[in-house]
């Protein structure tokens, strides 16, 4: 079967645009549609909801309230886990009618547990309104703290090696050949 990634892009566009209402449209390209809540997390930074993308090799769909809810994750039906990549992303190269379908019922999914826990209304989201949020979907806000702290400290620790490793090869006398 020929892929047709114009007609899975315009497919999927309509999918997410069809939960969108009341969101922000960040992008509406012939390659990009993406969409954010009118929240902004505790962090000050818009919540993302989805956006679809026009590849060179495929069509992404993005569901991002699939990172931090396990609750979601376990109802992506298994015709879709193939196509699932990472833990935000399903990748198409043509329209699928059935496929779609399960997918427009996952982003439904996504949308009213967003709108359950006060995540689409405008504004700043207290830091306690979205742990409530993270608790109600599965997931523990403090070992995600543990978890970032972590990451955070690791990160620091790599660049300073590998800052001390470059200085230590500029000081290192060079030899004539």
């Amino acid at each position: 079967m020929p892929t047709n990634l114009p007609a899975a892009f315009a497919a999927l566009r309509d999918v997410l645009k069809k939960h969108a209402a009341g969101m922000i449209v960040v992008a509406d390209t012939h390659a990009d549609f993406t969409v954010t809540s009118p929240a902004n997390g505790p962090n000050g930074k818009p919540l993302w909801f989805g956006c679809v993308l026009l590849k060179k090799s495929a069509v992404t769909y993005h569901l991002f309230p699939l990172y931090f809810n396990p609750k979601l994750k376990a109802a992506i039906p298994a015709e879709l886990l193939p196509r699932k990549q990472g833990k935000t992303c399903f990748n198409f190269q043509r329209p699928d009618p059935n496929l779609f379908a399960q997918l427009d019922t996952l982003t439904q999914l996504a949308r009213e547990g967003l709108e359950r826990h006060g995540l689409l209304n405008p504004g700043q989201v207290s830091p306690e309104t979205f742990n409530n949020a993270l608790r109600a979907a599965g997931e523990d806000p403090d070992a995600i703290a543990k978890l970032r702290k972590s990451k955070g400290k690791a990160a620091v620790n790599k660049r300073a090696a590998t800052i001390k490793k470059k200085t230590a090869t500029a000081n290192r006398p060079r030899t004539a050949h």
